[in-house]
């Protein structure tokens, strides 16, 4: 994936808003949001059908995981799909749990250079792993924007600040971050929506995450360009977070 804008505090109801745009390999398949369970947690995501994992998801109790590839890191013979990787940091106690069990795992296993957000509703924490060196920063502003090409903060884009602005409604906010994700650049703008025969932006997913009711769940998919594709809704899915529930259980 190449962008990743998450939004914290902002709704009361929904405290965690992502606006992300996966680039890729135009021949590379990938799976809409599906169930995933852990060993710990249920969690919602869209799944690489050739590696397996998955560059955003969220749990059952309302956190968010998305991670980046970074761009001008050499590559990694032999290294493991970075794609684990939230699956790995969502299916644990919290935030530090997963930070902890993700640092372990690049520890364990060499791993190409990433980011990783984590976002609960309170905090927001970034894993970037980059030449081997592995950080942690806790992001405390609200907006955080994450690019492959860029480090946290860096890039600016030229609607970030109106699909920010604290006065929105959800939906409008959504709409407004829609509107960010179909940029296509121009005057020197960095290309947000890239179309390319070979590589370009596969998918996009635009996700309001709410802080109780699973049922609440907003989740904007579009598998292809989202200047060319239209978006599907896939919040039905909330209710698949909630424990199973047998006969015999009641």
């Amino acid at each position: 994936m190449c962008l990743l804008v998450v939004l914290r505090g902002l709704h009361a109801d929904h405290p965690i808003v992502v606006a992300a745009n996966r680039d890729e390999r135009r021949d590379r398949r990938a799976a809409p949001p599906g169930l995933w369970v852990g060993q710990r947690r249920r969690l919602l995501s869209p799944r690489d059908r050739q590696a397996g994992g998955t560059w955003l998801a969220i749990d059952d109790r309302g956190r968010f995981a998305g991670i980046t590839n970074l761009a001008g890191v050499p590559p990694v013979p032999d290294a493991p799909s970075r794609g684990h990787l939230p699956h790995l940091a969502l299916d644990q106690t919290d935030l530090d749990a997963g930070v902890q069990a993700v640092v372990a795992k690049v520890r364990e296993h060499a791993h190409a250079g990433f980011q990783l957000v984590l976002c609960d509703g309170k905090r927001t924490l970034i894993v970037r792993h980059a030449r081997g060196v592995v950080q942690t920063i806790e992001w405390l502003e609200s907006l955080l924007v994450v690019s492959n090409e860029h480090e946290p903060g860096q890039l600016v884009l030229r609607t970030q600040a109106a699909a920010s602005a604290p006065a929105l409604s959800l939906p409008t906010r959504l709409d407004a971050l829609a509107t960010l994700l179909r940029d296509r650049g121009g005057d020197a703008q960095h290309p947000v929506c890239k179309h390319g025969e070979v590589y370009g932006t596969v998918s996009s997913s635009l996700l309001a995450v709410p802080a109780g009711d699973p049922g609440q769940l907003v989740w904007r998919f579009a598998a292809g360009p989202p200047d060319v594709t239209e978006y599907r809704n896939y919040g039905n899915l909330g209710s698949r977070l909630l424990p199973d529930i047998h006969p015999s259980d009641q």
